[in-house]
């Protein structure tokens, strides 16, 4: 089976080094940016050329976005479909609102959307102390063929508390959190620069069940997304159509 890895962060990134090396009996295949790409969600590189650069036999850095990487790697580098795509593993969870600014989530939607069974996988930490905690539950994933029964157009997002193994509560299924304030600017000189201030502290609606709420309590959170965004139009179809 071809797995091929990729990440948001960048192809020297801890996080992606930690994952190959667990993974390296699959002789993975590795195309991700060439550096940091964190919250550029799902864009494409349009507007530019993506240079990739080969770094290894079986390595890519491109410099463009981690869509950018799947897509290209799919169309143009790999020459074969691969079996499963892995995203990650990022520093910082990806959850809540943040799944849809996240390039990381983003890379496993594009693998998705091909039909290819794709994992996003986070740490809940911005300087992770135990990656190979999250690199070693992912591996277990693969070696056991779970990733095959994940449904056709979704996605595993699988968030790890940067804990030991041992130290871990468990895994729990989870739905997707809503914060309920957005992260506020930084000034940094009035009406001309701004900021994204750092918030790690925001309030969620509903906690009951959901990513934050498992991380919180020590759980590995997995939640599976779905990328088609269509919903029921239900009693909004006959108002409009009046």
């Amino acid at each position: 089976m071809i797995i091929l890895l990729t990440n948001d962060d960048g192809i020297d990134a801890p996080g992606l080094r930690t994952l190959v090396s667990r993974l390296s009996g699959y002789e993975p295949f590795v195309v991700a940016p060439s550096g940091h790409r964190s919250g550029c969600g799902h864009s494409l590189g349009l507007y530019s050329d993506i240079e990739v650069a080969r770094r290894g036999p079986r390595e890519w850095a491109v410099s463009g976005t981690p869509t950018d990487c799947v897509k290209l790697a799919l169309l143009e580098i790999l020459g074969e479909r691969p079996g499963l795509v892995v995203s990650g593993i990022n520093p910082g969870p990806n959850m809540a609102n943040n799944i849809h600014y996240s390039g990381t989530v983003a890379a496993a939607s594009e693998a998705a959307f091909w039909g290819i069974p794709s994992i996003a996988v986070s740490i809940g930490a911005a300087e992770p102390s135990h990656l190979s905690t999250a690199a070693d539950l992912i591996a277990d994933i693969v070696d056991r063929g779970g990733w095959k029964h994940i449904p056709e157009g979704s996605l595993l997002n699988v968030n790890v508390p940067d804990l030991p193994a041992a130290s871990l509560a468990g895994q729990a299924w989870t739905r997707t959190a809503r914060f309920s304030d957005d992260v506020p600017f930084t000034v940094v000189e009035p009406d001309r620069l701004y900021r994204y201030t750092r918030w790690s502290g925001q309030d969620v609606h509903g906690m009951q069940g959901t990513d934050v709420e498992a991380l919180s309590l020590g759980f590995v959170s997995l939640t599976l997304l779905g990328t088609d965004r269509t919903l029921s139009p239900a009693g909004l179809q006959d108002i409009l159509e009046r």
